[in-house]
């Protein structure tokens, strides 16, 4: 695919991050840290609300994969619906949630603005495999209440003691609808599923958090101390062995498939700390990446140069979405194993990063991607699992894993019992 010529209000980050394009193929963010300023409030108040809007509207008209749905969806008249709603605002955020509204109504995934600091704290830095100073966790909005979600192995929340599913009743001591630490953390509006926030952390400055693990139980303080992390740390520390009766199962967890140092980690973890393992589970629950990656680690375990020839189990749940989807329907079509979980969240268009003109980042999806799945069209429909495992409900999950407890059994289950030798 070539490069997407844009004007000089929307330069592209030069990222597409999700499926397009082989890596040696693949676009880079041009500045330092994958973008320029944040300029919103200036631009709002020099140019008005009105200009923001139509800003995003345009960079979709020109570059969205499908002309026709914008017109079944009457783009139109939503760009009509949205100045109509920021008139008067002098709020960036507020503008930018209309703008998410907006977005929203085309329902599609890999479209949605991001706010510049999300997408430098989020996502830039794991482009370059290097740490950036977040939390590793999210904050969900579900009830009208908080709840931790997403906490990354071996992240300051990790660290902290916080777990998936533990309520949050304050940040340094403020509610959390009311903190300035919470923002829109630049998930697909037009997808459903509860609100998610990052968190604006800095370094040296901790987050007081008081949680509960349980409705009604006790609300303890955890602190959280920011400091350089990243997703693909995660998934080098989360390589171990785990015994389930007689079985030893090697377990590794892929976050994303966004930088290659994502399969140096599966190979090196293949060819040593997991080589006398009896089989393995594969957890590629998470975001997407790069079509490369997903070749590359699918080469590890099928074809004339695999390394490993043992069972695999494959885990998948509802967040499951991109690149990802991807990888599942190809294990799936090669044969190489069970997957056992939830269906993929069917979120599968190529998209790629601009920045408007503002500082604020448009994840935009440009490119249909069945020429990758053998023709079959994933977007909304998702990849169904062999062995279907619901996840706990997110409130009060204490951090429990159904599905990885299920992929564990299922693993082992997999694994040739040894003969015993006879006694003479």
């Amino acid at each position: 695919m070539s490069r997407i010529r844009l004007s000089a209000l929307s330069s592209a980050l030069l990222a597409l991050v999700l499926l397009a394009q082989p890596a040696q193929a693949q676009l880079r963010p041009r500045a330092r840290g994958g973008l320029g300023p944040d300029r919103s409030q200036e631009v709002l108040d020099l140019l008005g609300p009105e200009h923001v809007v139509r800003d995003a509207w345009r960079m979709v008209q020109r570059h969205f994969f499908n002309k026709s749905l914008l017109r079944e969806k009457g783009w139109e008249q939503a760009l009509e619906r949205a100045l109509a709603k920021v008139r008067g605002l002098d709020d960036a955020l507020a503008v930018h949630g209309v703008i998410n509204e907006m977005l929203g109504e085309l329902k599609v995934s890999h479209l949605a603005l991001l706010e510049n600091d999300v997408w430098r704290r989020e996502l830039a830095q794991e482009f370059r495999n290097q740490p950036a100073v977040k939390a590793g966790c999210e904050l969900a909005l579900i009830g009208g209440r908080y709840y931790v979600a997403g906490v990354a192995l071996a992240s300051p929340a990790d660290r902290a003691g916080l777990q998936d599913g533990d309520e949050v009743l304050a940040l340094d001591g403020e509610p959390p609808a009311q903190s300035q630490l919470l923002v829109d953390g630049g998930h697909d509006p037009g997808l459903p599923g509860p609100h998610s926030f990052s968190l604006r952390v800095e370094a040296g400055r901790p987050v007081t958090f008081r949680v509960r693990q349980r409705a009604e139980g006790p609300v303890v303080a955890r602190t959280l101390e920011p400091k350089p992390f990243s997703l693909i740390q995660s998934a080098r520390e989360s390589v171990r062995v785990e015994e389930v009766g007689e079985a030893r199962i090697g377990v590794i967890s892929l976050p994303h498939f966004i930088h290659p140092e994502i399969y140096r980690i599966t190979r090196r973890a293949l060819q040593g700390p997991l080589r006398e393992a009896d089989s393995l589970v594969l957890d590629v629950r998470g975001r997407g990446g790069s079509s490369w990656v997903v070749r590359a680690i699918l080469g590890l375990f099928s074809g004339r140069r695999a390394i490993w020839r043992k069972p695999v189990v494959v885990l998948t749940d509802g967040g499951t979405r991109s690149a990802k989807e991807i990888f599942a329907h190809s294990w799936k079509e090669r044969g190489l194993g069970p997957i056992v979980g939830e269906r993929t969240q069917g979120a599968c268009i190529a998209c790629q990063f601009f920045e408007l003109s503002d500082g604020s980042v448009l994840c935009l999806p440009i490119m249909d991607v069945r020429r990758l799945s053998g023709g079959v069209y994933l977007e909304g429909i998702g990849v169904q699992p062999d062995v279907r495992v619901r996840q706990l409900p997110l409130p009060y999950r204490e951090g429990r894993d159904r599905i990885l407890a299920a992929g564990l059994r299922r693993a082992a289950s997999l694994v040739r019992p040894q003969p015993k030798a006879e006694a003479f």
